[in-house]
C-alpha cells in the first residue's frame, strides 16, 4: 500500500467499490436463484448447527452434574427411618 492510499479507499476488492462488488454479487444471485438458495440454505444450516452446540453442551453438562450428584447420593437417617416404617 502506498502512501498515497488511505485505509478508507473504497477500492478494497482488487479496484472494485463496496457498492460494485455487492452489485455483481446480486447480479449473480440473480442469474442463478437455485444455486443461491441451495448455498444461503448451507449457511443458515451450519449457523444453526453451531448454535445448537453453542446452546445444547452447556444444558448436557448441567444435566451430567445433576444427574451424577443424584446417582451418587447415599442413604440419610430420615431414608432409614422411613423405610422402617413403610415395613
Amino acid at each position: 500500500m502506498t502512501k498515497e492510499k488511505a485505509r478508507d479507499d473504497p477500492d478494497d476488492f482488487s479496484g472494485t467499490s463496496f457498492g460494485g462488488a455487492a452489485f455483481m454479487v446480486t447480479v449473480m444471485a440473480l442469474r442463478h436463484p437455485r444455486q443461491s438458495l441451495k448455498g444461503l440454505l448451507t449457511v443458515v444450516r451450519r449457523l444453526g448447527r453451531w448454535t445448537t452446540r453453542l446452546v445444547v453442551a452447556p444444558a448436557a453438562l448441567v444435566g451430567v452434574i445433576v444427574w451424577w450428584y443424584r446417582r451418587d447420593r447415599r442413604p440419610t437417617f430420615e431414608d432409614y427411618l422411613h423405610s422402617r416404617h413403610e415395613e
